[in-house]
Formats: C-alpha cells, sequence, structure tokens
C-alpha cells in the first residue's frame, strides 16, 4: 500500500465514522427514542470505540448493520495507527489496493474473501 494514499483513506474512514455516530443517533432519536432512551444516554458519554459492545445489546437489523461497519471502520484506522493497515486479517497479504480503494475498511484480500463465503455457503446447505 503506497503510503501517500493512507492519508486520503484515513479522511474517508473518519468521514465515515462520524457519519455512523450521526446515523445511529438519528436512528434512536427519530423511530425509538422512549425505547432507547437509556442506550442514548449511555452513547452520549462513552468514547466510539465503546460503542459496538453497547450497541450489541440492542439488535435491530439496522443497528446490527451499523455496529458491524463501526466496527469495521474502527479496527482500518487502528491497523493505520499500527502500521498494519492494508493486511489481511485471515493470510496477512498485502490487500489489493483497488479494493482498498473500494472499501477502506475492507479487512480481507480478495482469496480469503471468496474463501470465507464459500464456507459461508457450503454451512448454510
Amino acid at each position: 500500500m503506497p503510503k501517500s494514499l493512507i492519508p486520503e483513506l484515513r479522511d474517508q474512514l473518519q468521514q465515515e465514522l462520524q457519519q455512523l455516530r450521526g446515523d445511529i443517533f438519528s436512528y434512536l432519536q427519530r423511530d425509538h427514542a422512549g425505547e432507547f432512551n437509556h442506550l442514548l444516554l449511555q452513547l452520549e458519554h462513552q468514547a466510539l470505540s465503546h460503542w459496538p459492545e453497547l450497541l450489541r445489546h440492542w439488535l435491530t437489523p439496522e443497528l446490527e448493520q451499523k455496529s458491524r461497519r463501526l466496527e469495521l471502520v474502527q479496527a482500518a484506522l487502528s491497523q493505520m495507527d499500527m502500521g498494519l493497515y492494508g493486511l489481511c486479517s485471515d493470510c496477512e497479504a498485502r490487500i489489493e489496493r483497488e479494493l482498498l480503494q473500494q472499501d477502506p475498511a475492507r479487512q480481507r484480500c480478495a482469496r480469503c474473501e471468496r474463501q470465507l463465503h464459500e464456507n459461508k455457503s457450503r454451512a448454510l446447505s
């Protein structure tokens, strides 16, 4: 991964992180304010890094999707900080540049991603 591309991808990830934060608050306030008052208070006083764990207890399909994405974005930003960004979480090979440009939070190379989907398909059969 060319180091010149990392600042651009970091900016994209940080923007997405803020968008996810806003989307989660909006979802909780707009449609479910009474039901999620306690959760809203917790989220307001916790760092974003704690949000996926807090959201895990309130699994609506939309919150589950946003929570999973939040974890991926946070993981990618942490990997950038540690100098491990762009390495596959399964085989540790470099993730293809084009794939990271499509999704900067990507955690697997094309081969491992394909293998994961094949294994899931077999398990469902």
